[in-house]
């Protein structure tokens, strides 16, 4: 399976596989910069596409192969929710069964999103039964009337066309589009957190996703048009290179201004050698924890508005790029008063793989393979010449989470006859170079959050 996650600064792919005890093995991942997106919205459909075809060529050159179909998802503001009722009677002798439950949501199926909108999934909220009784699972249960609330997600037509558009231009086609906030959240949440009531923000550069877990549901979904990116506009206000902010936030940078030193400087090369730019950690502190905390107001807004303030027993869950800020986790614990957990998209994953997905950026990628794979898909993949391709790309590269030789062959053999039916197209040889190390590496989340310890630290060029 494959899967593209397309964002405001990032764009990632993972390749992965089901096992067979139902979890996922990352065989590959790459993240690369994506231009052409603001705030979540494809801007530019050329540049959003050039930048997908390097990050799609760079797996499909290590792996060996051809990428026709891919798991997709959509965010941006135009990410909405919606609930609706409906209710059906059931049979004569009142046993309310799979066949009603299917028919009540078959019934939503004929619902019409307002114009210039598209339902992109729908997700049944509770089952009441004769006006009384409200379940989870009503099967087996008698009653003349079966009532349900639905919660449609919807997002704007023009959002939806211009990622299909992007896609096209690659020759890659969507095998199923999801809502990113969605996804992401299936990639880092736990039962339990599911149960006791739960809000999972994906913190992106442009956009927050975040996600509503109550009683083992889905109850809220929603974009927040602000991300981490308004922290990088402060820190360009010093006269910091844009080249630079970004190592600066997330290596030096910390989410609580308290305890932070005035005295001690980081020096930045500026326009000339001659001219470095220096700010102090409190300085960088400030930034961070001010922009955080509107993040923070815009989502307590978002729990008021979704009627699940106060219903939230296992607090928050922090997940994509703005995990990686120092002490973010203390902040929203002591703005908010909850429980707070940073976490990485590996629940669903095999342990071999832990280290693969110990990237937060790589949460909604990888919850894009988990929500296709609870619809029992696969995505159309084609080897480049066989086995001996996989086998070359698996043994000259230095990627950790490239696929092994097992693997490759497993493929290699599935997927001949698939190659041999197609237009009869030749494929070049492996070339057989050594292909560098491009994916992202293990234990990428604790390399990011270094210590400072010195008085005076210098960035340069050949650091960042």
């Amino acid at each position: 399976m494959v899967s593209i996650d397309l964002g405001s600064n990032n764009v990632a792919v993972v390749v992965g596989e089901r096992t067979d005890d139902g979890k996922i093995a990352i065989v590959d991942s790459c993240i690369r910069e994506v231009q052409g997106v603001t705030r979540g919205e494809i801007k530019n459909i050329e540049r959003v596409a050039a930048s997908i075809s390097k990050a799609v060529q760079e797996v499909e050159e290590r792996l060996g192969i051809k990428i026709g179909e891919a798991f997709t998802g959509i965010s941006g503001q135009g990410i909405k929710c919606a609930k609706n009722s409906y209710y059906v009677f059931v049979g004569k002798d009142g046993e309310i069964r799979d066949e009603d439950v299917r028919k009540l949501g078959e019934s939503m199926r004929n619902v019409q999103a307002p114009e210039g909108e598209k339902i992109i999934q729908i997700i049944p909220q509770n089952y009441i039964v004769d006006d009384e009784e409200e379940v989870a699972d009503p099967v087996g249960m008698f009653g003349k009337k079966l009532e349900a609330t639905f919660n449609f997600i919807i997002a704007e037509n023009n959002a939806v066309n211009r990622l299909e558009k992007a896609l096209a231009k690659i020759g890659v086609e969507q095998t199923h589009m999801f809502v990113n906030a969605l996804a992401s959240a299936e990639a880092v949440v736990l039962p339990d957190e599911k149960e006791l009531g739960v809000a999972v923000l994906d913190i992106g550069g442009g956009t927050t996703d975040i996600t509503i877990f109550h009683d083992n549901m889905v109850r809220h979904a929603g974009v927040i048009p602000i991300g981490s990116n308004s922290i990088n506009k402060d820190i360009r206000a010093y006269g910091i290179l844009e080249r630079y902010v970004e190592s600066l936030k997330i290596k030096y940078g910390s989410a609580l201004k308290e305890g932070a030193s005035t005295d001690k400087l980081i020096s930045v090369p500026g326009l000339t050698a001659r001219d470095p730019k220096e700010i102090s950690f409190y300085n960088l502190a400030a930034i961070i924890e001010a922009r955080m905390l509107d993040i923070i107001e815009y989502v307590q807004m978002e729990i008021r508005n979704s009627g699940y303030e106060g219903r939230l027993g296992a607090g928050f869950v922090i997940t994509g790029g703005g995990a990686l800020l120092k002490d973010l986790d203390a902040l929203i614990r002591n703005t908010t008063g909850q429980h707070v957990r940073i976490a990485t998209p590996v629940t669903e994953v095999t342990d071999e793989s832990v280290e693969a997905a110990s990237d937060p950026r790589l949460s909604t990628a990888i919850g894009l393979l988990i929500k296709g794979m609870e619809l029992g898909k696969r995505t159309r993949v084609k080897t480049v010449r066989g086995e001996e391709s996989l086998q070359a790309n698996t043994q000259t590269t230095e990627n950790p989470n490239t696929i092994n030789a097992a693997y490759a062959r497993k493929r290699a053999a599935e997927d001949e006859q698939f190659a041999e039916e197609q237009a009869g197209e030749d494929t070049p040889e492996a070339n057989g170079e050594t292909d560098k190390e491009k994916g992202h590496k293990p234990g990428f989340l604790k390399k990011m959050i270094g210590k400072f310890t010195d008085m005076f630290d210098v960035i340069d060029d050949s650091e960042i």
